[in-house]
Parts: C-alpha cells; sequence; structure tokens
C-alpha cells in the first residue's frame, strides 16, 4: 500500500460506519463501545462537529453523509479532546469557534514533512538520554474559567519545541489544556481511512 505521502488526503470520501472503524482501531476513547462511539460522535454532529451544511450536505442519518479528510478530522480530533478530558460542551466550543483555521491546520499537519515546519527536534538530557519529537502540533490555547466557561483564541499550529514548552513549562494558577500531536493523528487517521472496510449498513445512524 503507497504511504499517505503518495495519495491525496482530499480524495478520501468514507461512511460514518468507517469513520467509526478509523476511531475505533486508532484506540483514542478505548473505554468506549462502538455502540457508544456512534452515540458520541451523532452528538457532535447535531453541534456540527462537523458541520455537514456548511459544505452543502444535508440529511437526518449518518448514511446520508459522505466523510471527507476534514470531516474525518472533525471527528478524530473531537473524540481526542474528549480522551484528554475535555467537557463535551468544552469540545464543541473549541471545534466550532473557527471551522476555516481548523481545516488549514489539518492540511498544514498532513504536509508537515515536505514543508519542513516539524522538522525533527531532539532533546539530550544531562545523562546523555534522547528523545526525539517531530511533527507540528495544534494548541487552542484554552482557559477554563472558575465558572465553567471556556475562552480560546482559536486554533495555531507550533512546532516541536514550542510544543515542548507548552507541556512542560512552569505555571501558576493557569495549566495549558487543548494540545494535540496534530500531524500523527492526521497521517494515522488518514492512512486508516485508505484501507477501511465496507461496514454494512444496520439500523440508520
Amino acid at each position: 500500500m503507497a504511504g499517505t505521502q503518495d495519495f491525496n488526503p482530499y480524495d478520501i470520501a468514507i461512511s460514518h460506519g468507517q469513520v467509526l472503524w478509523v476511531i475505533d482501531t486508532m484506540n483514542i476513547v478505548t473505554w468506549l463501545s462502538r455502540a457508544s462511539l456512534d452515540s458520541v460522535i451523532k452528538k457532535f454532529r447535531l453541534k456540527k462537529v462537523p458541520d455537514f451544511a456548511r459544505i452543502g450536505q444535508s440529511g437526518r442519518a449518518g448514511s446520508d453523509f459522505l466523510y471527507g479528510f476534514n470531516e474525518l478530522m472533525d471527528c478524530v480530533l473531537a473524540m481526542k479532546l474528549v480522551s484528554d478530558g475535555l467537557a463535551f460542551r468544552h469540545v464543541v466550543s473549541i471545534m466550532t469557534h473557527d471551522h476555516e483555521a481548523l481545516r488549514q491546520c489539518y492540511r498544514r499537519a498532513f504536509f508537515e514533512a515536505q514543508s519542513g515546519e516539524g522538522a525533527l527536534l531532539e532533546v539530550i538530557a544531562a545523562d546523555g538520554r534522547k528523545v526525539s519529537i517531530s511533527g507540528l502540533y495544534i494548541d487552542f490555547m484554552v482557559n477554563i474559567t472558575k465558572s465553567g466557561m471556556l475562552l480560546t483564541t482559536g486554533p495555531m499550529l507550533i512546532g516541536p519545541w514550542r510544543a515542548l514548552e507548552r507541556y512542560m513549562g512552569s505555571y501558576m494558577n493557569f495549566h495549558p489544556t487543548g494540545v494535540v500531536r496534530l500531524s500523527q493523528l492526521a497521517t494515522e487517521a488518514a492512512r486508516l481511512a485508505l484501507k477501511a472496510p465496507t461496514v454494512k449498513r444496520g439500523r440508520k445512524s
């Protein structure tokens, strides 16, 4: 099978059931059964994550929609944020803040190897141990107030060094959340979408 660098991710067109298979295979939310995952994805869809009306698709059941790369990534990223502990309503706020900016992030993250934006960073400890970090990360610059309100300036892509600073920085009265390694998610989701098996349609979802 060709690698993800050998195909256009925007050729992806998969069904709702295949999206469930991709997310399940990625082990993003391992505690959810397929039926529970289906339910959560449907709830997100009702909140316009993804926003099918925006791209000219309409329908009421999952079988009525065709998921392209952007729509697949909406689902994958939303479930990753859920797995990181963010509340459903907060994930919706993050994912609907700026649709176009998100799509630009998906594209740049997928093609980061070609652009060099996520070039390998090697960190060497004093005792000689090494760790390598690469790819682009998405940072929503999230802050949740004491009243439960979520504040965000919108999605921003950051490279390995800035991601390391965000993860490992010393914070007082503020702890960053909503930072995800987007390049890895995008390439893995696209790779799996290429080989997603046909899912027999049961009751409409």
